[in-house]
């Protein structure tokens, strides 16, 4: 008899599955994935899912991280960066300096972050990195897609145990600077042809008034006496 698959969640593997991506060293996140796919793992810590065969008499379950894992897999094939440990965090050398200022300034950062899964880790921290760069750049250069990204991966990283009230804040002061520039552009724009009204306005003007002084030298010429004679 033949059975059909189809994807369906399983709440009883999920302890499993959580205990499986924090224990094992088994789940890796690419560092230059965008908020999307944070979120993706976010999702993965939170719930797994199953393949259950329908029909009479089948009822064999099978885990989707398949293609994921392989994924992994070939990640972990590739030669390895050199990384030190920052607070619990392995980050590549080039990180450390950046990493080391965020715990001196914000030592609570990860105070209820609990993953012992380094690769895991290390993901959350990259994001968290690639966040603080985005905000770093000129609001004007932010589209309203890199701010509203920017603002979900936030809300995963503080999901997942992050103490970020600090760098909620200076997301929220972009994303007012940046209303205020554009708002600012367009008063700018405005100004700037009013501008040019009036200095046609005053060319015009300015013309007019050379006229006028003519005509008052031209009045108070006093006559020649051939102008007079003739």
């Amino acid at each position: 008899m033949n059975c059909n698959n189809v994807v369906v969640s399983d709440a009883d593997t999920d302890d499993a599955a959580k205990e499986d991506l924090f224990e094992d060293g088994t789940v890796e996140e690419d560092p230059d994935d965008d908020a999307s796919s944070l979120h993706q793992l976010k999702s993965m810590l939170d719930t797994s899912k199953t393949v259950e065969n329908g029909g009479s008499g089948c009822n064999n379950k099978a885990p989707v991280f398949d293609t994921w894992i392989n994924d992994f897999l070939k990640e972990i094939t590739q030669p390895a960066k050199e990384t030190m440990d920052v607070n619990g965090f392995q980050v590549l050398t080039s990180q450390v300096q950046s990493v080391r200022q965020i715990f001196k300034r914000h030592p609570d950062t990860a105070i209820g972050f609990r993953p012992k899964n380094q690769q895991i880790r290390k993901s959350y921290m990259d994001a968290l990195l690639r966040l603080i760069e985005t905000l770093c750049q000129s609001p004007e250069k932010l589209s309203d897609d890199d701010l509203s990204n920017a603002d979900e991966t936030l809300d995963d990283l503080i999901d997942v145990g992050f103490k970020l009230d600090w760098l909620k804040t200076k997301l929220n002061e972009v994303s007012e600077k940046k209303k205020m520039g554009e708002s600012s552009v367009a008063r700018l724009g405005t100004m700037e042809e009013e501008l040019q009204k009036l200095k046609h306005m005053v060319l015009d003007f300015e013309a007019q008034l050379q006229k006028e002084k003519a005509k008052v030298l031209a009045a108070r010429a006093p006559f020649s006496f051939k102008d007079v004679v003739y």
